[in-house]
């Protein structure tokens, strides 16, 4: 809700997709910055405790925010500085939340696992935006805000009575020779490297469309704030329907053919998105996008995990963090800047074609230590 919500505001307070690319730039930069020491905090420190402080900070940042629009006190410099606390505790979260799977299920239900998760990470992204088509006009923008500070109190009380052994792999080495070393590991790892690179140039060109949906909805489809809520929602349930899919399997494992079709569907649903100026059609390509985005998020996911040593998975996790995560943010800057450019619809057809050529000339070819079918 809080996401939706922010970029709503945002482009109302400027009325420019620069804005909102430049928004975008700013959470690169940080996520850029402590990625990888999230990484190694998920290798050094008590996941648990970590976890629980992030949530303390991100829910101070979102009731600031909240009270700020309440009392019509907030500027756009506000937006920028309080987005870039959230995203630096979202930085060292992920990769710290990612490290705990493996310590809960057994290797031969990672897949399954991450898929499941993945139900209720991306559930809460189809619920929210929802909430904010449904709410918006009874509650606000602050009402957003609100509500989102509250559900951090949820969170935090689901970690308390978690038990997780804590990990002193990476806690006797200086924390630069650490990161060297997760580095050095990546770029020794051929299949975990050809694996990061190919979700990071998707996630710069691939999923830039969240960022211009407050575009789409307001200049192109003409739907507004309610109906941006509805477009923002489409992709969660999608990831729903493809997570329901994976989880269903009785053995996940990726494969070099699956990955290169579901990046070639992909791409193709967000070019028939960005030319269409139907709302329902625009719905269903955004669902199909985030079927195909999340089937192939978990198969790359389980391939890395399943890969990595143990005493390398956190840094590896932050640097995958960063590639589908922070590089999106970079997407999403680039568009922006293409769109205000040219036009929204050309931005995104541009970044999906980007991915149909890597996924046929680079991710599929190099992807050899993966079986064919």
């Amino acid at each position: 809700m809080q996401n939706v919500a922010q970029g709503w505001l945002l482009f109302e307070m400027t009325n420019s997709p620069f804005y909102l690319g430049l928004f975008s730039l700013s959470r690169t930069v940080l996520l850029f910055c402590f990625f990888l020491l999230g990484g190694l905090m998920a290798d050094r420190w008590n996941r648990r405790l970590v976890m629980i402080w992030i949530q303390v900070v991100s829910l101070a940042t979102a009731f600031v925010m909240a009270m700020m629009v309440s009392f019509d006190a907030i500027r756009v410099w506000h937006i920028f500085v309080l987005g870039a606390i959230t995203s630096t505790a979202w930085a060292f979260e992920q990769p710290v939340r990612q490290s705990l799977l493996p310590q809960l299920v057994s290797r031969e239900d990672l897949g399954n696992a991450l898929a499941l998760n993945a139900i209720t990470w991306h559930g809460a992204g189809l619920l929210g935006p929802s909430l904010v088509g449904f709410l918006f006009g009874w509650i606000g923008t602050s009402g957003c805000f609100y509500l989102n500070a509250i559900s951090y109190f949820a969170v935090i009380a689901a970690l308390v009575p978690m038990r997780i052994p804590v990990n002193t792999g990476a806690g006797t080495a200086r924390i630069t020779d650490s990161l060297l070393a997760g580095l050095a590991y990546i770029r020794q790892q051929k299949l975990i490297l050809t694996l990061l690179i190919g979700s990071s140039l998707f996630s710069i060109f691939g999923r830039s469309y969240i960022t211009l949906l407050p575009v789409f909805a307001k200049e192109v489809l003409r739907v507004g704030a309610s109906g941006l809520g509805f477009i923002a929602a489409a992709p969660g349930l999608g990831t729903i329907i493809g997570s329901l899919s994976l989880a269903a399997l009785s053995r996940i494992k990726a494969n070099r053919r699956s990955l290169v079709l579901l990046l070639l569907g992909s791409s193709g649903a967000l070019i028939l998105f960005a030319t269409t100026h139907n709302f329902a059609t625009a719905f269903m390509m955004l669902v199909m996008v985030g079927g195909s985005n999340i089937a192939f998020d978990t198969l790359v996911n389980t391939a890395i995990q399943l890969s990595v040593a143990d005493v390398y998975r956190g840094r590896v996790l932050g640097v995958y963090g960063l590639a589908t995560a922070g590089l999106r943010e970079l997407g999403g800057m680039q568009a922006g800047f293409v769109a205000e450019w040219t036009t929204t619809p050309f931005a995104l057809e541009a970044g999906a074609v980007v991915v149909v050529l890597m996924a046929v000339f680079f991710f599929g070819p190099r992807l050899r230590g993966l079986p064919q079918n």
